[in-house]
């Protein structure tokens, strides 16, 4: 079974934060949630790419869209990560997100991703600590041993908001 993975960014290494099992809770969860909100289409289609995929990922510039949903979207981007400072922003964002999206039958992760995102904002950190990242899946796992190059196109989302 894949899992869905937060890790810790540094600016030449990553360590892993915590892991959930079941990726199905991260991205799909999220993007099938504002595929059926914002586009009127449900049941899973936006996995399979295409136009459904380009124009949910588009909804991350829609400013109807919440705060908070548009935050969950850009998580789930490559190379996005959540800056040391705004932690406990985004903590309670995908919290509040995780709320939106339940519907009693998929695994939801993002209430799980809050709380993490809310604990580690109160922990110490590194100097070289510059964020949080989401790995959707383990299966295809861009921060697990990732290395300068891969640190060096990480992203901000808090810069696209």
């Amino acid at each position: 079974m894949s899992t869905s993975d937060l890790y810790i960014l540094n600016r030449k290494s990553t360590r892993h934060l915590a892991e959930f099992r079941n990726g199905w809770g991260s991205a799909p969860r999220c993007w099938d949630y504002l595929a059926g909100k914002y586009l009127g289409e449900a049941g899973g289609s936006v996995m399979g790419g295409g136009d459904l995929s380009r124009r949910v990922w588009a909804l991350a510039r829609d400013q109807s869209v919440s705060a908070e949903e548009r935050l969950a979207l850009m998580m789930t981007f490559d190379g996005a990560y959540v800056p040391i400072e705004h932690l406990e922003t985004a903590g309670v964002a995908c919290k509040k997100f995780g709320e939106m999206c339940e519907n009693g039958k998929t695994v939801n992760h993002w209430p799980a991703f809050g709380e993490t995102l809310r604990k580690t904002a109160k922990a110490k950190h590194s100097k070289h600590a510059i964020g949080v990242a989401l790995s959707c899946t383990s299966v295809s796992d861009p921060w697990s041993g990732a290395g300068p190059d891969q640190l060096g196109k990480a992203w901000s989302i808090f810069k696209s908001q």
